[in-house]
């Protein structure tokens, strides 16, 4: 019995070393700024990577995160699990934010991408809804508008094809 944990023991170990190596190692590429919340710095790099833009070089960047063409984007992400049932994404900004797309990334669990939400501020701020206590985005609202064909965007992104399963 105590072989079976000391292999259990050295095998998480090993994984915890794994990832901080990664994380390091995706902090010296840019895709990361911290090791706070992996999946929204994954979604912001993702979608400057995709149209091209720049991420903005402070993490707390008052409203948006990346400029695409003198544009502002305030990106968020999620990586759902097959568990999780939430279709929505939080929505804490004014009408008078410096915001000019609102972006929603929705990751599986193993960060294969299920969907990009792209859509003007402006109309995003008319589709937010008060769920509980918190206003948010339904992302069925957007189904029919704001949806970005994922295949067409990154087929010519060899980087990015590890987030479509093909």
């Amino acid at each position: 019995m105590s072989f079976i944990n000391d292999t259990l023991k050295n095998d998480t170990s090993e994984a915890i070393l794994d990832y901080i190596k990664a994380l390091k190692r995706l902090k010296e590429l840019g895709v990361i700024k911290n090791q706070k919340d992996f999946t929204s710095q994954l979604g912001e790099w993702l979608i400057s990577e995709i149209f091209d833009g720049e991420l903005a070089e402070s993490g707390k960047q008052r409203d948006w995160d990346i400029k695409i063409d003198k544009k502002k984007y305030q990106v968020k992400a999620h990586a759902k699990s097959t568990s999780t049932n939430r279709k929505n994404t939080d929505f804490k900004y004014s009408i008078n934010a410096n915001i000019d797309f609102f972006v929603i990334v929705v990751f599986d669990e193993t960060y294969k991408l299920e969907k990009i939400y792209k859509v003007p501020f402006k109309e995003a701020y008319k589709l937010v809804t008060w769920e509980s206590k918190d206003k948010v985005i339904r992302w069925k609202d957007l189904e029919a508008n704001y949806v970005i064909d994922l295949i067409k965007i990154i087929e010519n992104k060899s980087n990015l094809r590890i987030f479509i399963n093909e």
